[in-house]
C-alpha cells in the first residue's frame, strides 16, 4: 500500500510542479531598487560623498557594517560613462515609460563632487589585512545587494535633498533613474528597523530546542519585512516535531489566515511522518470545500478576484500545499481522500471543458498575476495514474 501510494503521490506532485512551472515568457525584468531587500542583503550600508575620482567614494557615515567616516571605497560599477550628465540636467520623466523621454535617465549620472549617495554593498570576501588600504582606498571587492546583482539598483542618489533610485515602471521597458517621494531620514529609519529585525531573528535562531525556537520565530511569520517573513517560515520547517504545536496553533488562528499555505509547508517539513494525520484532516476539509464550491464555479473564476488574498486563490494554494505535504510525509491514509477528490473533480460538468481549455492554453486569458488557472488542478489530469492504484 505504501509503495503504491508513494508512486501515486510522486506522479501527483510532479504534475503540480509542471502546472506551476508553466509561466508566460516575460519580455524582460530590469532592476528596481528595493529598500528592504537591499538593507537585508547588504553587509555594509554607507552614506557617501562623490570624489574627483568617479569610482571612488568617501564615507560620511556608516549605517551598517564596519566602515568608518573618512574611509574611501572603490566601486568600479558606479563609474559614469564619459558623456554622463548630472541629475539636475535630466529631462522630466514620464510614467509609464515613453522611449522619447529616456535619453539619459537609464545611465548612472555624473554628480558634482561632494554629492551624497547611499550605497548598499555586499563584501565579496575577506581581504588580507596587510593590503587592506591601497592609496588610501579600502581594498575590498564590493558587490550589489540587489536581487539582480546590478550595482545601480543598489544605490540611492541624492540631488540636493531629493532622493533618486532606479526603477522599472513598465515591462517591457528600461530601468530608469527616478525621483523618490521619501526623505533620507525615513530611509535611514527603515534601514535601522531592518537591522534590528535581523539581529532579533539571529537571536531566535540561536535557541537550540525546536519548540522554543518556533515560539521565538512566530512573531516574524507576519512581518512586513518580506525577507524576515520568508526566513522565519523557512526556519520553522527546520524546528522538528516539537514545533508542531506552535505551527498548528498558527494554522488554526484566523489572524494567520493569509499565511496558512506557507505554514502547511513548514508543518510538513518540521513533522515529517508525524504531520500526516493533521495534513490529511485538512485535506479532507479541502475536499468538503471543493465539493460545496466546485459546482458553482464558472470558467475564468481565477481572474474574477485578483486581490492579493483572494479566498479561492488561497484555498487553491493550500490544497496544492497539502498534496505536497502528504507526498513528503508518506501518509498512506490520504489515498482515500485523494481518490474522492479525483472522482468529484471528474464528476463536475464543467471540469472536462476546463481541462480541454487548459490543454490548449495553460493560462487563463487576461491572467495578469501570472498564476496557473485553478481549473488546471492536477486531479483531472491524474485519473489514469489514480486508476492504477484504485
Amino acid at each position: 500500500m505504501r509503495l503504491t501510494f508513494l508512486g501515486f503521490l510522486r506522479s501527483y506532485f510532479l504534475l503540480i510542479l509542471y502546472a506551476l512551472s508553466l509561466r508566460p515568457a516575460y519580455a524582460s525584468f530590469r532592476p528596481s531598487f528595493d529598500l528592504d531587500r537591499c538593507s537585508w542583503n547588504a553587509t555594509h550600508i554607507v552614506l557617501v560623498a562623490t570624489t574627483p575620482q568617479d569610482d571612488v567614494f568617501e564615507v560620511i557615515i556608516s549605517w551598517k557594517g564596519n566602515l568608518n567616516a573618512g574611509d574611501h571605497i572603490m566601486v568600479p560599477e558606479l563609474e559614469p560613462v564619459s558623456n554622463a550628465i548630472p541629475i539636475s540636467l535630466y529631462s522630466k520623466q514620464v510614467r509609464p515609460y515613453n522611449p522619447s523621454d529616456a535619453r539619459d535617465i537609464g545611465e548612472i549620472p555624473r554628480q558634482p563632487v561632494g554629492s551624497r549617495m547611499v550605497l548598499f554593498l555586499k563584501q565579496a570576501g575577506d581581504v588580507d589585512p596587510a593590503s587592506d588600504i591601497r592609496n588610501g582606498i579600502t581594498a575590498h571587492e564590493w558587490q550589489s545587494a540587489d536581487l539582480f546583482q546590478e550595482m545601480r539598483a543598489s544605490v540611492i542618489w541624492m540631488d540636493g535633498t531629493q532622493p533618486y533610485r532606479f526603477m522599472q515602471w513598465s515591462n517591457p521597458g528600461p530601468s530608469l533613474l527616478s525621483p523618490w517621494d521619501i526623505s533620507l531620514a525615513k530611509v535611514h529609519g527603515r534601514v535601522t528597523e531592518v537591522i534590528q529585525v535581523q539581529q532579533a531573528l539571529a537571536t531566535a535562531l540561536s535557541v537550540r530546542e525546536g519548540g522554543m525556537r518556533a515560539e521565538h520565530l512566530k512573531p516574524y511569520v507576519q512581518s512586513d519585512l518580506l525577507p524576515a517573513k520568508r526566513l522565519a517560515l523557512e526556519e520553522l520547517g527546520k524546528c522538528g516535531p516539537s514545533a508542531l504545536g506552535t505551527i498548528r496553533e498558527m494554522m488554526n488562528n484566523p489572524a494567520f489566515e493569509h499565511e496558512v499555505e506557507d505554514l502547511i509547508k513548514a508543518y510538513s517539513e518540521a513533522g515529517g511522518e508525524a504531520a500526516g494525520q493533521e495534513l490529511n484532516a485538512r485535506f479532507r476539509d479541502a475536499l468538503s470545500f471543493w465539493r460545496a464550491t466546485g459546482p458553482n464555479l464558472s470558467p475564468g473564476w481565477w481572474n474574477q478576484d485578483p486581490t492579493p488574498h483572494a479566498p479561492l486563490r488561497e484555498k487553491y494554494g493550500q490544497t496544492i500545499q497539502l498534496i505536497r505535504g502528504l507526498e513528503l510525509t508518506h501518509y498512506s491514509a490520504a489515498l482515500g481522500t485523494a481518490i474522492q477528490l479525483r472522482d468529484f473533480w471528474r464528476s463536475l460538468t464543467n471540469a472536462t471543458s476546463w481541462s480541454r481549455n487548459c490543454e490548449r492554453n495553460r493560462w487563463a486569458p487576461g491572467n495578469g498575476l501570472n498564476a496557473p488557472d485553478p481549473s488546471y488542478i492536477p486531479i483531472s489530469r491524474t485519473s489514469r495514474d489514480l486508476a492504477i492504484v484504485s
